[in-house]
Order: structure tokens, then sequence, then C-alpha cells
């Protein structure tokens, strides 16, 4: 009986997630929010794993840097036109450039086919520089 009551709350969270479908989409590095292209993303071909969020006229929005550091294993997120300053840091996980997305769309980061500068830096301020500190405590 616990085996059919699981089962079923299983397919129930399913059927929801699948009736509501997602937001943000991203197929071949084109980003879709709302069934609208929002932008594009871009490997940097210099840094193994990091990459650059573009609007739809190819001009760099953000840099997402993969540090790999130790034990640590994480994305530093910049402005692209300021690439000496962390906004923020993330946690490398799988599916990270949709999670990344979804993540500044939810926080309201993103207008039309750009970034709006106040939120991107209150949701950067939440998010914070946690593998940084982690890294000098460490001496990494």
């Amino acid at each position: 009986m616990k085996l059919v009551k699981i089962t079923m709350a299983i397919l129930f969270i399913s059927l929801i997630n699948v009736s509501f479908g997602q937001k943000v989409k991203i197929a071949k590095d084109v980003i879709t929010i709302d069934k609208e292209e929002f932008g594009k993303i871009e490997d940097d071909k210099a840094v193994r794993g990091s990459f650059y969020l573009n609007d739809l006229n190819d001009n760099n929005l953000l840099y997402f840097k993969w540090v790999l550091s130790g034990s640590l294993n994480y994305f530093e997120i910049y402005r692209a036109d300021n690439l000496d300053t962390i906004l923020y840091e993330e946690e490398a996980v799988m599916g990270f450039r949709k999670y990344f997305i979804k993540k500044l769309f939810n926080a309201k980061a993103f207008v039309n086919s750009g970034i709006d500068s106040d939120k991107l830096d209150y949701y950067a301020k939440k998010m914070g520089k946690e593998f940084s500190r982690t890294r000098s405590d460490q001496r990494y």
C-alpha cells in the first residue's frame, strides 16, 4: 500500500511538471524564455568550461568562469564589460547553463534582450562569494 502511495505521488508530481512546462529552454546554445528568443551562449575557448551569456546581437552580457581549485568546483560570474569584479559565485551543478539562466530569470534580472542591473546587483548580494572565502581560508 505504501509503495502504491509513493508511486502515485511521483506520478502526480511528474504530471504537474509536464503540464506546466518550463519557461526557460536552451537548444543549440540559443536561450528561449516564454517561447521568445532571449540570447545565446558562447563558449570561451581560452578557459575550459567557461562561457558568455550574449544578447541576440551577440553582445556579451555576463561571463561565467569555471574555477577548479583544490576540492572546490564553482563558477565566478562577472559582468562581461568588467572582468575585474566578481558579481557572485555559484556551485557547479549538472545542467549548469540552464540552472544559471533559470536562477537569473527567477530573480527577474532579464528584461527584453538584456539585463536589469539593479535586480542583478540585488541577486548578486544575496548569493555572495562564499567560495572565494573558502579558498582563502584553506589557502588554495
